[in-house]
């Protein structure tokens, strides 16, 4: 998009007749996330599909994203990357870090499982944050709807949204955006450290919600999803 785009007028009972299509369970989280993005439609992420693009905020982007919001909230198990390794890695585990050969198979496909594990890992916080938080009003913006930011809330009395954008580490990288218009700030927040071995829990946004929000009740939630899984 060359500049920004609004969404039309009656964006909110387009939300609503389309998630009511796809899971009514979801509609009233949809439509107030459709009314955070009408009214900051910068703050949309832009879609891939150049005929989506080209409607932007009409009834078929409306339709799109009703659809990565359900969709993305459907279980998901980890699956390891497709990528294909470098075979100098074996090498200089073999000569730099006298690895046995014999050993460098069984290492190589560890990697790859452990890689396929930790890219499911930011998946899993956003969803236990959504269980703890979806029920107090928050919204969880599956899909990766809304750029750099992972949970809304509005605010009825005073007319005002809460943003929050969540990492798994504190080395991952963040967006550098602030803040959107009207100088609504997004607070943020990570898991651990990646440099000492210590969570943050005790610093998830108090305003937020931090009750029961425990590195051992995330565990607790990640082997349970993952058991429901098998």
């Amino acid at each position: 998009m060359s500049q920004v785009e609004s969404f039309v007028y009656n964006s909110e009972e387009l939300a609503k007749q389309k998630m009511d299509q796809i899971d009514p369970t979801l509609s009233n989280r949809f439509v107030l996330l459709i009314k955070f993005l009408s009214q900051f439609p910068e703050n949309c992420s832009v879609p891939r599909d150049n005929e989506i693009k080209r409607n932007f905020g009409k009834e078929e982007h409306i339709a799109y994203l009703a659809n990565s919001f359900y969709l993305s909230r459907m279980p998901r198990k980890p699956t390891p990357p497709a990528t294909v390794s470098d075979e100098v890695v074996s090498i200089v585990l073999n000569v730099s870090f006298d690895i046995p050969e014999e050993n460098l198979a069984r290492i190589k496909e560890e990697h790859r499982l452990s890689m396929g594990a930790e890219n499911i890992v930011g998946d899993l916080l956003e969803r236990y944050l959504a269980e703890k938080l979806e029920p107090s009003g928050w919204i969880w913006c599956s899909g990766t709807i809304v750029k750099a930011v992972d949970f809304i809330y509005y605010s009825q009395d005073i007319g005002e949204w809460r943003l929050l954008q969540v990492k798994n580490r504190d080395n991952t990288e963040n967006s550098s955006s602030n803040k959107i218009r009207d100088n609504t700030p997004i607070k943020k927040w990570f898991r651990t450290f990646s440099r000492r071995n210590a969570t943050n829990w005790n610093a998830f946004p108090d305003e937020i919600c931090n009750k029961n929000l425990t590195e051992k009740n995330f565990r607790e939630f990640v082997k349970n999803y993952l058991n429901a899984l098998s």
